[in-house]
């Protein structure tokens, strides 16, 4: 698969299947002359209900029509292309003792170092540090059975999940959301199980699991406001189950959105609600309210409240959002938004302003390469200057757009 527009890879893999335009249009619920523009790069996939359906439709992952993992088109994308052989490993039995074991406060800093690094979208830095703290959390909790190495153990497998994503490594990220779930069950410690259903619903979603997605946010949001309604959850643990208690709403949000069912609104309030609660940054997750107005854009874009969306990210404090990861989103939903309004010139500098606020972090992300490609590939290669840097950015060849056959 070539980086370029998705409907460069919707029309290859429906010429393979050998559907007509007309048979994947049915099967998607979509007409065939949007099907025909989405193949010949002139219309953007509106939502990701539509892109589930694409994918079902041509049996394949939503990251092959991304056509994901990207080759590496810059310098930084290295450290994350190097560290995952690094991380699979790590998940493994060592064959090895580790020649010097780091102490449990040199380990717990090392961690927080590695979430950190996921917020401030600094690929190498978190290559640097995840694979071994994931080895070393590993050894604690299971050859030595610690309680906290257990949390610091899920801590790092849900860091790790929530990184490789948007990158397309989706075996890996679920391989680690699957494991965080195990550890927690067996640590037994609800903070953990929440991270872990949290880091399971967002693999959900990505690979199209809408469904599931939504009953493993609102069901894990679900036990964590019942353990505070009896009134037996230790007074250490309050912060933590608020901050995920906010994320897992949130999610549950997003995932109502695309199934156009459930309660968007209610999950909405119900986090900001939390999220006021939360005192500093747990888990590095930035359960605040100005984050919690950044996924009200994402739910309403998803939604296909283009206008609602692009009013509320002009209310957003972008300088009250904590880390990098956040502003780059807020903005690239906004650039979501504006092109799906036919609004070329502000989803442009929207997605500039995303990859100002998270240098390359964009170039990992299938739904911002394919808006870009697609306006290149309606400009046939030429454009503004701004479209050209930012395609230059993102990995887009504006001399050819169109992919080699």
């Amino acid at each position: 698969m070539s980086r370029t527009v998705i409907g460069r890879n919707v029309l290859a893999l429906r010429s393979l299947s050998g559907m007509t335009q007309e048979a994947l249009a049915d099967k998607v619920g979509i007409t065939r002359t949007y099907l025909s523009k989405i193949e010949n790069g002139h219309k953007a996939i509106d939502k990701r209900s539509t892109l589930i359906r694409l994918s079902a439709a041509l049996e394949c992952s939503i990251q092959e029509l991304f056509g994901q993992p990207y080759k590496p088109t810059a310098h930084a994308d290295l450290a994350l292309i190097a560290a995952v052989p690094l991380i699979r490993a790590a998940l493994d039995e060592p064959e090895n003792d580790p020649t010097a074991p780091r102490t449990f406060q040199q380990l717990d800093m090392a961690v927080d170092r590695a979430m950190a690094a996921r917020m401030d979208c600094t690929p190498d830095v978190l290559g640097e540090y995840l694979p071994g703290v994931l080895g070393d959390a590993r050894t604690l909790w299971y050859d030595q059975g610690n309680y906290a190495g257990g949390v610091l153990f899920v801590k790092a497998l849900v860091t790790g999940s929530l990184a490789l994503k948007p990158a397309g490594y989706i075996d890996l990220a679920l391989r680690m959301a699957e494991l965080a779930d195990q550890v927690a069950a067996a640590h037994g410690d609800p903070v953990c199980i929440a991270a872990a259903q949290f880091a399971l619903a967002q693999c959900a979603l990505a690979v199209g699991s809408r469904k599931r997605s939504a009953r493993l946010a609102g069901g894990g949001a679900d036990q964590l406001d019942q353990l505070t309604r009896t009134g037996k959850l230790p007074p250490q643990l309050h912060n933590d189950v608020l901050t995920w208690m906010t994320m897992l709403r949130l999610h549950a949000a997003l995932s109502d959105a695309s199934l156009g069912t459930g309660d968007p609104a209610g999950h909405l309030a119900v986090a900001a609600a939390a999220a006021r609660g939360v005192v500093g940054n747990p888990w590095r997750m930035e359960a605040t309210p100005e984050n919690v107005r950044v996924w009200e854009v994402g739910v309403n874009v998803e939604e296909g409240n283009l206008d609602q969306a692009l009013h509320l990210l002009r209310r957003v404090e972008v300088n009250g959002l904590l880390s990098p990861q956040r502003k780059a989103r807020l903005w690239l939903d906004g650039g979501r938004a504006a092109a799906l309004t036919g609004d070329t010139d502000t989803a442009i500098r929207y997605l500039l302003l995303a990859d100002d606020a998270a240098p390359g972090d964009l170039r990992q992300r299938g739904g911002a390469v394919d808006l870009v490609a697609g306006f290149v590939r309606q400009t046939s290669g030429g454009g503004s200057a701004a479209l050209l840097d930012l395609a230059h950015r993102v990995g887009v060849d504006p001399t050819h757009p169109e992919p080699v056959e």
